[in-house]
């Protein structure tokens, strides 16, 4: 065992220190006698210093060591110290350092300490964000082809939810959630609610088309929109005992109760009327979705600016720390 003692020295009346001794002291406690602190004889080993030599100790431990702050002793035998000796290394690197933590036995502890760091926190973020400006960039270049299909663009979503949003924090497990009916992406709320998702093709013919003096939607995207509140009518007729047979058969928890729905459909670039601009696709979508109570609809360049925009402020956030 070892000990620092901080010892003053003086009147105990007036309270006037006149000395202090800072003391070092190591015991072996492996004997069978109990060890008496109090006897000199019984260190194994023993340094002090005393008055201005106190203040030349605490000198030299500021000016040798970098910067103030909290320190922390690292075993010789720990992760920490393995990791310490790498990164000491005049030839270092960034794969040696992930080959060393790899192959070291506390991997999952090391990690999660690098994870748990204001700098580790902010590389996973990186990390993510990365991914998913990868992802956000494939849908793009999918959605801009008039030859994708829904098919090809409902496989490359999968599981991504935070396209959509952050209102959502998963997918549910099931796509078959209603009796004859099956639904693109279930979107999960984070208050258990459901949202759901039909996807239809990027290139849409007569996505807009006139009508005498006006713009509006075409057959296309009528229909895709009652194929959508079809689903909800199941989901409002059939939600209570749904609920109730997800969460006692299968722990699945689902709000059924009045859900939405949102129908991605065409680009505002494909297969439109020659005289008809991207904001006269927008505006009629709007309007269109406006006379709609749970359903909207919008194409799939809005969903692509819509993500990409909260990347760029989540990029911005981490960016920050």
């Amino acid at each position: 065992m070892k000990t620092a003692e901080l010892s003053h020295f003086g009147n105990p009346a007036d309270g006037e220190v006149k000395s202090r001794t800072l003391r070092f002291r190591s015991f072996d406690l492996r004997g069978k006698r109990p060890v008496d602190f109090e006897d000199d004889a019984a260190d194994k080993n023993s340094w002090f210093c005393q008055n201005e030599e106190i203040e030349r100790l605490l000198a030299f431990l500021h000016s040798d060591v970098a910067r103030t702050g909290r320190y922390q002793v690292v075993d010789v035998d720990s992760p920490g110290a393995t990791l310490m000796d790498l990164l000491q290394s005049s030839e270092i690197d960034a794969q040696s350092v992930a080959d060393a933590i790899l192959r070291h036995d506390n991997v999952e502890h090391i990690i999660e300490l690098l994870a748990n760091t204001d700098i580790g926190i902010s590389a996973a973020q990186s990390v993510v964000l990365t991914s998913r400006r990868e992802l956000v960039s494939k849908l793009r270049q999918l959605a801009d082809s008039p030859n994708s299909t829904e098919t090809e663009i409902q496989r490359l979503i999968g599981d991504a939810y935070w396209i959509f949003g952050g209102r959502y924090v998963g997918v549910a497990a099931r796509r078959s959630l209603a009796l004859l009916d099956q639904t693109d992406i279930p979107l999960l709320g984070a208050d258990g609610t459901l949202h759901i998702v039909e996807l239809k093709g990027p290139s849409i013919d007569k996505l807009i088309t006139r009508h005498r003096n006006h713009w509006i939607v075409g057959h296309a995207v009528h229909e895709a929109a009652a194929q959508a509140t079809n689903y909800l009518r199941s989901l409002d007729e059939q939600g209570l005992s749904l609920s109730t047979m997800f969460r006692n058969e299968l722990g699945q928890d689902y709000d059924m109760s009045r859900v939405f729905a949102t129908v991605v459909i065409g680009h505002s670039d494909h297969r439109r009327s020659p005289d008809a601009k991207r904001e006269d696709v927008a505006r009629t979508l709007r309007q269109y979705t406006a006379g709609l109570s749970r359903v909207e609809v919008i194409t799939y360049d809005q969903l692509v600016d819509s993500a990409e925009r909260a990347l760029v402020f989540e990029h911005e956030s981490v960016s920050a720390i």
